[in-house]
């Protein structure tokens, strides 16, 4: 095997020891003073999301989705490229002088000197590549140094019949790989696929996993790893051949089918770390998109989260990284991590402004910018401060700097004070509760409140799940938590069966924290209905918490006014998601703002299909203190 060596500043990088010397001259002489001089007059001390991406025309770019940068290891002074997944970067492009086409570009590249100010250089490819059908899409670009080249590996999401295994079909996505001695190009595509179309369980027909995202990464001993895949099929990793051409050996899962995509893999200290970001990507202003992390001892798994379980497993791991917190920014996900010149890491994602979400909610067409934040690593584990909406320092373009002192990321839990707790032993409901729709066959008993899942739903314009409430404060902040048992098979099930609370303004308009069975995936779900809506705008949102447990505890903190305002108006309450396995480690997730107002009520729901027992005790609400 070629000898191949990690670059420590870059991403899954690697160098070949025939062309080292060479590359290490710049390198080597890379010194803080010298740096200090190389440093470009321009270099920000601050920054602040989004990150100014730059057309040439000398516009923003208002698009940079599943973004990837590459070092320069030519370049004498430090030098960086950005990556872009095919997609309009402006409003005002047209393809082909059509007023009503819109301009989708071929994987635009940016350069920088600084990690802040990016320019455009240009798209990766001015037209499809041979291997790729017509209508084709090449998403999530992964540029890496490999064997003295530069390798682009990327998705096409429809390759031509020759290379299918069932002719015709417009799903029949893989991964494919392009080469060139510049990161700027031009990229010369192989003839051949990386990671071929992979047909489904079934075996038939036009059903394709999902080949995409591809990532790689290097070990110790030089040898490539590519990590792939999406939710159609689960996150696979494979050994990379010595020329990084083609992936060798039998396929290994990594990331739950359903759950996961956009593997981004680094090793820190003696620990390889996934990322991977988990539900819908582009859903307009109600994008629940979010970045989760596993660790393990190798490059191919298993990645367990900090309470040990496995992204790969059917209750689905991965302890959450960055997640919308209640400012602008929401859907932040597939994201790509490294350090800067003093060693301090960051990662540059994508996110979604939810004031300004589209190009077009007509044609469905998210806007996702790219932000950058800070990574600091406690305990062996990345904690990201983001997504920040404030001015920061930016990254260091000088060695051996010591990286500010204090890491984000962390907070103080409130002080909550107990109003009430319901276990549900009783022989009857209390005279709090009352019914929405009513549910048969419900009752309280020494197990506390059980009752059967149903076909129904609370869902846009289907509303026929039965919904047990009670009144809820109509000011100041509260938390509500539930302890919930979902008895369904870990392999339930064709419909979405779930059970747990809402804070629930009306059938169309609620905040919902659930315990979710689907497919043989189980997750925690927390999600936001609103009505009524712009036209083209989605109704419904969802994103993802912790790990669920043969029992699971469920908490909503409800704050009102303050954090979470758009743009200071003070009038959105914001609701922040936490789940556990035992009732006494939480995992925070994601936060929806919405505005509910003081006349809500506390919901209890076991929906989405027929007949799972759901059981509900030590129902608790308490009052939040500032």
């Amino acid at each position: 095997m070629r000898r191949l060596l990690k670059n420590p500043l870059g991403r899954g990088a690697t160098l070949s020891m025939p062309l080292l010397m060479p590359l290490l001259m710049p390198l080597l002489a890379l010194t803080p003073e010298n740096a200090r001089a190389q440093a470009p007059d321009s270099a920000p001390a601050t920054y602040q999301n989004p990150l100014p991406v730059r057309l040439a025309n000398g516009t923003l770019a208002e698009n940079c989705a599943d973004p990837a940068l590459l070092r320069d290891q030519q370049a004498a002074r430090a030098t960086w490229y950005l990556f872009c997944t095919t997609d309009p970067v402006s409003r005002t492009e047209r393809a082909d002088g059509d007023p009503a086409a819109w301009k989708f570009r071929l994987m635009p590249v940016y350069r920088s000197n600084d990690l802040v100010q990016w320019d455009e250089v240009g798209d990766a490819f001015t037209g499809l590549p041979a291997l790729a059908a017509p209508k084709a899409g090449l998403w999530a670009p992964e540029p890496v140094w490999l064997n003295g080249r530069y390798h682009l590996y990327f998705t096409v999401t429809d390759v031509i019949d020759a290379l299918s295994p069932e002719p015709g079909c417009d799903k029949d996505s893989a991964i494919a790989v392009a080469t060139s001695a510049s990161p700027t190009g031009p990229w010369q595509v192989g003839d051949a696929l990386v990671v071929p179309p992979r047909r489904a369980a079934a075996g038939k027909g036009c059903d394709f996993e999902w080949t995409f995202d591809p990532e790689v990464a290097v070990d110790a001993d030089g040898r490539g790893y590519l990590y792939y895949g999406s939710y159609g099929g689960g996150m696979f990793v494979q050994p990379l051949s010595e020329d990084g051409l083609r992936a060798t050996g039998m396929p290994v899962r990594i990331g739950a089918a359903g759950r996961y995509e956009g593997a981004e893999v680094v090793r820190h200290g003696d620990a390889w770390y996934l990322f991977a970001s988990a539900t819908d990507c582009c859903n307009g202003p109600l994008t629940g998109y979010a970045v989760f992390v596993g660790r393990a001892a190798g490059p191919q798994g298993p990645f367990l989260d900090r309470l040990g379980n496995d992204m790969a497993a059917s209750r689905a791991g991965g302890s959450p990284l960055l997640a919308q917190n209640g400012n602008r920014w929401v859907g932040v996900g597939h994201n790509t991590v490294f350090p800067d010149l003093a060693g301090q890491w960051w990662t540059i994602y994508h996110a979604v402004d939810r004031n300004n979400p589209y190009f077009s909610a007509k044609d469905r067409l998210t806007r996702r910018v790219a932000l950058l934040d800070r990574i600091d690593w406690v305990d062996g584990w990345p904690i990201a401060t983001g997504p920040s909406d404030q001015r920061l320092p930016a990254p260091s373009l000088v060695p051996a700097t010591a990286p500010g002192a204090v890491p984000a990321g962390i907070e103080l839990a409130p002080r909550a004070t107990l109003l009430w707790r319901e276990r549900f032993t009783a022989s009857r409901l209390a005279p709090r509760w009352r019914w929405v729709r009513k549910a048969d066959g419900w009752r309280t008993g020494a197990q506390g409140l059980q009752g059967e899942t149903r076909k129904t739903d609370l869902h846009q314009s289907s509303n026929d799940a039965g919904v047990l409430t009670t009144a809820l404060p109509a000011t100041g902040d509260y938390r509500i938590e539930a302890r919930v048992r979902l008895g369904a098979p870990d392999d339930c099930c064709a419909d979405p069966v779930q059970a747990g609370v809402v804070v629930y303004g009306d059938d169309d308009k609620y905040i919902k924290l659930v315990e979710l069975a689907h497919r043989g995936l189980r997750q925690v779900e927390f999600a936001k209905e609103t009505w009524p809506v712009e036209e083209g705008y989605p109704r419904y949102g969802n994103t993802v918490v912790g790990t669920p447990g043969e029992w699971t505890w469920l908490r909503i903190d409800v704050r009102r006014g303050g954090r979470g305002s758009d743009g200071g108006a003070g009038h959105d309450e914001l609701y922040t998601a936490y789940s556990s396995q035992d009732g006494r480690t939480w995992v925070r997730g994601g936060s929806w703002t919405h505005r509910l107002g003081g006349n809500v009520r506390l919901g209890l729901v076991a929906m989405g299909g027929d007949g799972q027992r759901a059981t509900f005790t030590d129902l608790a609400l308490s009052r939040l203190e500032r």
